[in-house]
């Protein structure tokens, strides 16, 4: 919390109750202070502001005369001061209310320590807005950095949770999922050991990801098993995106030397059902992958989410 003691600036004009305003002014030019604090011994007991000289000014003008009296004649009585203790906010409302731009401030004995001016106040404020504008820019992408994988990219499995919450909440929402699995991968680790398969499950994601319709979101599941999520779709519609990108990984040409194929490839499984749970779908999905997983690999099967007992169709 800032305090008006951080902000406020030593009293550079302090002038007797009795002292005449040719002093006065000439005491502020020399400071170069646009106010003066009155004081009667220890106590304040007003303020002479520019606009209060300016009201002296007018009146000689209009009046002919060159008398001037003292600084008890123009002075502002009894100014609203402010304890060094305050909190800036405080501060500002306090001058908001008594409309007053300087403000004396006063420590726990109600002795003067200081001034504080509206420009003071504005300053401190703005200071906090910025910083506060960055903590929200550092805390935006902080979340979005808990969201992401950081080897590829993509939604890790919190960002999936949340995302399949919000469908969970809106059932007239058709989607489908699709779970990916890389075919061999634990042979290709140690074969090719792991920062290859790192660099390889990159670039599969990368070729994924090239290859989504607007919408459609990839997430990592775990270890080389991805999850696609895939918005406004039937089953069909499904197995065709899944085929999409099980075709453009097979198209990288990744070498796959313990592979049957030769090349790095993956399976898939596709799930979806109207009115079916994620949890349902996700679990239909990977009854399907494990299927195409013992049936050949490289390939895409549909699950059979309400006919229980019939086998998945590739």
């Amino acid at each position: 919390m800032i305090t008006v003691q951080e902000l406020m600036t030593p009293v550079g004009t302090q002038v007797d109750a009795g002292q005449s305003l040719i002093e006065v002014l000439a005491m502020m030019r020399r400071n170069q202070h646009s106010c003066a604090v009155v004081k009667d011994g220890d106590r304040v007991v007003g303020l002479i502001r520019e606009k209060d000289l300016v009201a002296v000014l007018a009146r000689v003008l209009e009046s002919g005369s060159v008398a001037v009296g003292q600084a008890a004649d123009v002075m502002t009585v009894n100014p609203v001061c402010v304890p060094a203790a305050a909190s800036l906010l405080e501060a500002l409302k306090r001058a908001q209310e008594h409309r007053q731009r300087q403000m004396p401030v006063l420590d726990e004995q109600g002795m003067l320590v200081g001034m504080i001016t509206h420009t003071d106040m504005a300053q401190a404020y703005i200071h906090i807005l910025e910083r506060q504008s960055e903590l929200v820019s550092v805390n935006r992408v902080l979340k979005a950095e808990s969201l992401r994988d950081s080897l590829l990219n993509i939604g890790n499995r919190r960002a999936m949770e949340q995302d399949l919450e919000v469908l969970a909440a809106h059932p007239e929402r058709r989607y489908a999922l699709a779970l990916l699995d890389l075919d061999w991968f634990k042979k290709y680790n140690d074969y090719y050991g792991h920062q290859a398969g790192d660099r390889a499950l990159q670039r599969v994601s990368e070729a994924i990801t090239r290859h989504l319709r607007q919408g459609d979101t990839l997430y990592r599941y775990g270890g080389e098993e991805l999850l696609l999520l895939m918005l406004d779709t039937d089953l069909e519609g499904a197995w065709q995106g899944a085929n999409r990108v099980r075709e453009a990984v097979q198209q990288l040409g990744i070498e796959h030397a313990p592979s049957p194929l030769g090349v790095l490839t993956l399976s898939a499984g596709v799930a979806s059902e109207a009115g079916v749970g994620v949890s349902h779908l996700i679990a239909s999905a990977d009854q399907a992958l494990y299927y195409a997983k013992t049936h050949g690999h490289n390939s895409v099967v549909r699950a059979q989410v309400s006919e229980r007992g019939k086998p998945p169709s590739s």
